[in-house]
């Protein structure tokens, strides 16, 4: 009698043991189901082209680019985005990995623009950067009030002397269908994407 009742104890032990490996291993893909799904349907490893957004991204670095939250709301100023840029002739394809710009949004949809003395202004007022960019620059464009349309966007580099931006009629705004996502993090090295960094003062500067 007890030696059945242990055999019955052993096999509704192993019956248990069973269903928790089960359960594991069923939970073990999901959680590599979902980051696979994570990684190759939210973000995108994009390689940044040209010095336009130093001294906070150089050329050829790698970022990740958050590509879900623009169909959730629309990117606000100051965010960093990656974009396809406007084809210059029918010939040109430019949804191309390789032709992905990275810029900071500074005037937003349905806006008026223009730039006196380095300051944005938005509708004539000016605009409060999160940051301190350099003011020496040229308005290009922007010198003249530049209307944006309900889908487009004004984006300058964070290295204002460089004018592969907005304010350069060959460059143009940025629409909303071009955009891929925001740029929130860089690899090699790994941190999160803010702003410029303040210039470093030289010896020279410092002991002036």
């Amino acid at each position: 009698m007890n030696l059945r009742f242990e055999e019955e104890a052993k096999k509704e032990k192993r019956k248990k043991l069973i269903i928790e490996l089960v359960r594991y291993l069923i939970e073990v893909i999901l959680v590599i189901l979902l980051a696979w799904v994570i990684i190759n349907f939210t973000m995108k490893k994009v390689i940044v082209i040209g010095s336009a957004m130093e001294n906070m991204l150089n050329s050829g670095q790698e970022v990740i680019v958050n590509t879900i939250t623009k169909h959730l709301f629309s990117p606000g100023r100051g965010t960093v985005i990656a974009f396809y840029p406007e084809k210059k002739s029918s010939l040109e394809t430019s949804l191309s990995d390789s032709n992905i710009l990275i810029r900071r949004i500074v005037g937003l949809p349905g806006e008026k623009i223009h730039m006196e003395d380095g300051v944005v202004y938005a509708d004539n007022k000016p605009i409060e950067e999160s940051y301190e960019f350099d003011r020496h620059v040229s308005a290009g464009q922007a010198e003249e009030p530049m209307q944006l349309g309900e889908d487009e966007y004004f984006v300058l580099s964070d290295k204002r002397t460089d004018l592969d931006d907005s304010r350069s009629s060959s460059f143009t705004k940025v629409k909303k269908g071009n955009i891929v996502g925001s740029v929130f993090m860089t690899l090699n090295p790994f941190s999160f994407v803010s702003g410029p960094e303040p210039e470093k003062e030289t010896e020279e500067e410092k002991d002036s």
